[in-house]
Parts: C-alpha cells; sequence; structure tokens
C-alpha cells in the first residue's frame, strides 16, 4: 500500500494549526475573560452593548448553559461599577467553577445621564424607554446568539444598588422567565413608568409577584440605606415567602472589598442551586402591574390605565382569579373609570362552554353567565376596575372556593388592638357541582404573634346554588403595637378551606387601628399654607413650603373639603373608617426628607369630607408621621391619633 506522504503533512499542519488556534483562544480567554459585545435594540432604537462571559469550554464542550444577568447601580455601566468594588478580571473564574453564561447588561439610557434605568425621583423618570421591555429583548437576543437552556428555570438575575430594585423588579414582572434573583442592598422604592405617568413601586409591598421565584437579599450592616431594606426584610417576612433568604453582611454599600468575589460568588452559587434544584410553582399566583398591558404566565391584560397606580390580578388558577385596581400598596383606594380586557392562558378546553361567575365587590353583585372557550383554549372578560372575583366552571366539576374578605362589626374596617372583637370571613363558592357534603371547613390564622383567634375553626353548611355565604363571627384579638419605622402596618390573615379531600388557601389584609395616644398640636391645611412660626423645624422635619388641601382656608373643618392635618407642623398620613370620609378620593402626597441619599419616600393624606358630614360631627383619625436618621438612614415613625370636629 502506498502511503499518501503530502496528505499526511497536510493533516499534521491542520491539526498543529487547529491546536494553535485553540491555544490562542484559550491564552485569550484567559488574559481578558470577557468580550463586549454590541446590538441593536429596537426598545432603544440604537446599539446597546453587553459584557459577555462564557466558560472556557464553551466552544469545545457543545452544550447548553444557563445564563445570570448582571444589573449594575448608579454611575455604572456595561462595563463598570465603581460602588460594587467588582473584579471584573476574576469573574470569569466563577463563571468556569459554575458553568454558566454571564451577562452584564447596560441600564445607560442616554450618554449625558449618569442615572440608569430611568427610574427614581419625579424628575428622574425622563424618558419613554423602559427597562422592562429591554429585558426580554436582551434575553431574547442572548437566547438566540448562544448556546443557552432558554426555559425559565435556568435564567437568573443578580443586581446591585439601583439594580438590586430593578433585580426584584424585573423578577416580579417576568416571574414565568425568571426562576431566580438576587438583591444586594437594592433602592427600597422608587417611582417607574413613564414620565407623564410613573407609580411608586415599593419593593416591600410586592413580594406576592415573587412568590415563585428563589430570592437572595443582602443588606450591609453600615450602608446608608441598611434601615429601609430592614423594612424590605420584613415585607419578605410579612408575605410568608417560602423561597427566600436574608443575609445581612458587615460593611458598607458594596458587593465585595476590592480584589475579592466572595459575596458575588455567593450570588452566583445561590442562583446557581436554584437551576439545579428549582422550587415548585405554587398552585395559584398573584401579580401587581404598574403598566397598562402585561402578560404573564399565559395571561394578558390589556387596559386604559392612564394614571399611577396598580393592576392586580389575585389568587390565578383555573377556577378563577380576582381583578382589582389599586391607586398605591398595600390597599389603596381602586382607579376610577378602568376597563380591562382579560385572556386567560389556554387552560380550557377550546369551544367548551364555561360557567362563569363574577363578583362585584363594591356593590356586592353576583352575574352568572356563560361563554364557550376559544378555538385556542382561552376565555375572554370585560371588566372595570372596581373590584371583581371571577369563578370559572363547567359541568360537573369539582366545587372551588376563595376568600372575599372581611366583615366586623358596624361596617368597621379596622381591627381595633387590644379590644376583643369579632369577624366574619366571606366565602365565595366559584363553581363546580356540590357532591355528598355540603359543609365547609374554614380555617383562619395569622403568622404575627399578637393575633389571638377564639375558635379558628369553623364548618359552615351552605345549598346547592348558594355562591356567597359567610363564616359566623369568629372572636379575634391582637394586642399589636404600630411599627416604629415603614414595615408594614397591617395584618394578613390566612384562609384555609376544606372540602372532602380538596383543600384551597386563600388570604386577605386586616388593618389595625392601634391604640396609640392622640396628637396634640394639630393645624389644618384646608387651603391655606401653613405659617411657619407653627413649624418645629430642624434637619428632619418637613417644611410645610405648599398647599395640599382646597377648601376655605380658615384652618377649620368643613363638609365638603379636601383637608391635609399637621402634627406640629409634620404632615399626617390618615386612617380612618368614618363613612364621612370618602376613602376613594383620598390623594398622596409624596416627599423624599433630608438624609445622605434620597432615598426613603414620605407619604401624607389628603381626604375628602363627605358634602353630607353634620355639622359638630366628629371624625377619629390613626395617623403618623416620619422622621428620619441621616447617616444610615433609619426611617423613624410617629404614631397617634387626631380627633376633629366638622365646623359649620
Amino acid at each position: 500500500m502506498m502511503i499518501n506522504h503530502y496528505r499526511i503533512r497536510q493533516t499534521v499542519f491542520l491539526l498543529s494549526l487547529l491546536i494553535f488556534e485553540l491555544f490562542c483562544d484559550s491564552y485569550s480567554l484567559k488574559a481578558q475573560p470577557f468580550q463586549d459585545v454590541a446590538h441593536y435594540s429596537q426598545v432603544f432604537g440604537k446599539q446597546k452593548t453587553y459584557r459577555l462571559y462564557l466558560p472556557d469550554n464553551y466552544k469545545l464542550s457543545g452544550k447548553k448553559y444557563p445564563v445570570i444577568y448582571f444589573f449594575h447601580g448608579w454611575g455604572g455601566r456595561y462595563y463598570k461599577d465603581d460602588s460594587a468594588k467588582l473584579a471584573y478580571d476574576k469573574l470569569g473564574e466563577l463563571v468556569n467553577k459554575y458553568q454558566v453564561i454571564l451577562v452584564m447588561w447596560d441600564g445607560n439610557m442616554d450618554e449625558s445621564e449618569p442615572r440608569p434605568y430611568n427610574i427614581g425621583n419625579h424628575n428622574d423618570v425622563k424618558f419613554d424607554i423602559q427597562m422592562k421591555d429591554y429585558f426580554p429583548e436582551l434575553v431574547t437576543c442572548i437566547d438566540s446568539t448562544y448556546r443557552t437552556f432558554t426555559d425559565r428555570n435556568h435564567r437568573g438575575i443578580i443586581g446591585f444598588s439601583m439594580g438590586g430594585i430593578m433585580s426584584f423588579y424585573i423578577a416580579g414582572k417576568y416571574p414565568d422567565r425568571v426562576s431566580a434573583a438576587v438583591n444586594m442592598v437594592g433602592s427600597p422604592e422608587f417611582f417607574i413608568g413613564l414620565p407623564k405617568n410613573h407609580t411608586l413601586y415599593q419593593v416591600r409591598y410586592t413580594f406576592d409577584n415573587l412568590r415563585d421565584v428563589g430570592l437572595l437579599f443582602h443588606n450591609r450592616d453600615s450602608c446608608q440605606m441598611t434601615g429601609l431594606n430592614d423594612e424590605v426584610n420584613q415585607g419578605a417576612i410579612w408575605s410568608g415567602l417560602k423561597n427566600y433568604e436574608y443575609h445581612k453582611l458587615k460593611g458598607g454599600h458594596k458587593v465585595d472589598d476590592p480584589g475579592e468575589t466572595k459575596v458575588f460568588e455567593s450570588a452566583i452559587r445561590f442562583v446557581t442551586n436554584q437551576f439545579e434544584k428549582p422550587a415548585p410553582l405554587n398552585p395559584n399566583w398573584s401579580h401587581y402591574d404598574l403598566c397598562p398591558d402585561f402578560s404573564l404566565w399565559g395571561y394578558s391584560v390589556k387596559s386604559n390605565k392612564a394614571e399611577p397606580g396598580f393592576l392586580f390580578l389575585r389568587h390565578v388558577d383555573a377556577n378563577g382569579f380576582g381583578f382589582y385596581t389599586k391607586k398605591w400598596l398595600p390597599a389603596g383606594p381602586e382607579l376610577k373609570n378602568i376597563k380591562a380586557e382579560i385572556s386567560t392562558a389556554p387552560v380550557y378546553k377550546p369551544n367548551v362552554v364555561y360557567q362563569i361567575r363574577i363578583y362585584n365587590q363594591k356593590d356586592k353583585h353576583l352575574a352568572t353567565t356563560e361563554t364557550s372557550a376559544d378555538k385556542n383554549g382561552r376565555l375572554h372578560l370585560q371588566l372595570t376596575g372596581e373590584g371583581f372575583e371571577i369563578g370559572i366552571s363547567k359541568k360537573g366539576q369539582q366545587v372551588s372556593f376563595a376568600a372575599l374578605g372581611y366583615q366586623l362589626p358596624k361596617n368597621q374596617k379596622f381591627l381595633r388592638a387590644s379590644v376583643q372583637d369579632e369577624l366574619s370571613v366571606n366565602i365565595f363558592k366559584q363553581g363546580g357541582t356540590n357532591r355528598d357534603n355540603t359543609k365547609l371547613s374554614v380555617t383562619l390564622s395569622c403568622a404575627d404573634s399578637s393575633v389571638i383567634v377564639s375558635t379558628p375553626k369553623q364548618e359552615i353548611s351552605f345549598q346547592e346554588g348558594e355562591d356567597i355565604f359567610q363564616t359566623k363571627p369568629i372572636k379575634i384579638y391582637t394586642d399589636k403595637t404600630p411599627p416604629s419605622d415603614g414595615s408594614t402596618e397591617m395584618l394578613r390573615i390566612q384562609v384555609g378551606m376544606d372540602y372532602n379531600s380538596l383543600h384551597f388557601n386563600d388570604f386577605f389584609l386586616l388593618p389595625v387601628f392601634y391604640d396609640v395616644p392622640y396628637f396634640t398640636n394639630i393645624q389644618v391645611d384646608d387651603g391655606r399654607q401653613i405659617a411657619k412660626n407653627e413649624i418645629e423645624k430642624n434637619a428632619n422635619q418637613t417644611a410645610a413650603d405648599s398647599i395640599h388641601g382646597i377648601g376655605n382656608g380658615d384652618g377649620m373643618v368643613t363638609a365638603g373639603e379636601q383637608i391635609m392635618l399637621y402634627e406640629n407642623g409634620h404632615r399626617l398620613r390618615l386612617y380612618t373608617d368614618d363613612p364621612y370620609v370618602i376613602a376613594g378620593d383620598e390623594k398622596l402626597v409624596d416627599e423624599v426628607l433630608p438624609a445622605v441619599w434620597p432615598d426613603g419616600y414620605t407619604l401624607s393624606s389628603v381626604v375628602k369630607i363627605a358634602d353630607n358630614c353634620p355639622v359638630g360631627h366628629e371624625i377619629e383619625f390613626m395617623a403618623h408621621y416620619e422622621t428620619k436618621t441621616f447617616m444610615p438612614i433609619h426611617r423613624i415613625v410617629k404614631w397617634g391619633k387626631v380627633k376633629i370636629k366638622v365646623m359649620p
């Protein structure tokens, strides 16, 4: 057999060339473990650049990789974040160790604008471009360019500072696309949205959006925002999250010490653990959204919302859902004149007729209709914003239940602290056919140790065709004291419902009217500026430099006026269930009290006194005002009661 020496030499040459190229690639990756890649963004209408870390074995392995996205902080870019103190040259070692792709996005809105993400105070929201639109665009770019796992269980986010709030916001916006999120000393609350329509997004009230996402929250003991982020952590605990970790580390506002990657690695390790052992999805989900239109888990909402506030899909599963609007969280009044079209996920049988039960929470009216699922198995409903619970069923389906809320004596809204009270739970039979049993077992519980529920378990009898019913009064007591910071002041009451072998979980929020002393130095803004000599002024107190009330300006409360109350010069946030205070007309005024950074919003009330309020009627409010420590920022909340008399 003749040996073709030419072909042998050619093969050796090609192999040598390949080895040389691989060596060069390997050397290049070690010398610079990242590459900066530009792509055209339809959202921004221009080129955007991201920094990409690929594992060293990416070219040879042929396998797919999970992806972690990093969101930088204020003044940062895809290639830098001076406050975070990231060791960019060492991150490649972590990418190799955990076998992930790391993408560092660019939150810069404009080259002349150091503040990223188009979020912050009112004047900081300058652009119509929304980062919530850029994230799915970037994900699509990465997944179509590189070998990635494209399911949610292999996609995570790590964010620092302003990128930290964006991490929880984006993961809460897209929990069907993100399985894990890490917030490193993130901002606690900012306005998000459009320049003419932006909403205060307070992270501590939005954890229902994140119930299906694995969460890690890093706070620091000497960070400027340590106290405000303690409140965020309390919000997570109050929400009853299961897949949540909170670490309070030593030090200031940073990710790591210079040259180290220990803390960043702990974040990557948390995310990759979520990839390896994803938590099972909850049987139902809830979601707050500040956008007029959104899609989630196969559902879509299209509305005419054109003002600040939230659309709220509550307790969604195949048996139904709630649809509400809120001016603010957690329990603001409804948005007015909202119209929405809701399309369900394709979870129903195409062209099959379903019974739809629509309960209007405002007028307590139940309507029943029938409609067919479309050819894709979706149902379509037209709703308004005053609050509805929807039940969906077909003939022969098993029965299902939801909690509609509660009822206290004398139509009170607030549970009075330190007073034995009685509460009834309203139950909605969403649909289905009763079996042999016509009794529903209802159990009330609350994670707050101050709450005592006497005989928390109760059986309710109901008849076929009876769709709205109520428990007998349940004795409930709390000696809860109001929080001294901005932690959530409401109770979260869990409702367990058992019917034969079926079990249903639901909840409602119960506000508390605290047993606190009366404020004694009240001023009334009914269209007048509070005189400067009425204000105690120091660096931590509000300067009353504008008028928010509407009335005759005489400093007295009169029917039909809109009033703001002050205690010794501090604007007050007001709470009441008095029927002559029009709850739906309340407005909130926001301001940032002086501190080392402009973080943490103070909210004060402007309330409307009903036109038909009798002269001499006394209205009792629970109220609070805030001050701040300068550095680090701790919110200090002072509570009291206010009693005012309506004058002629």
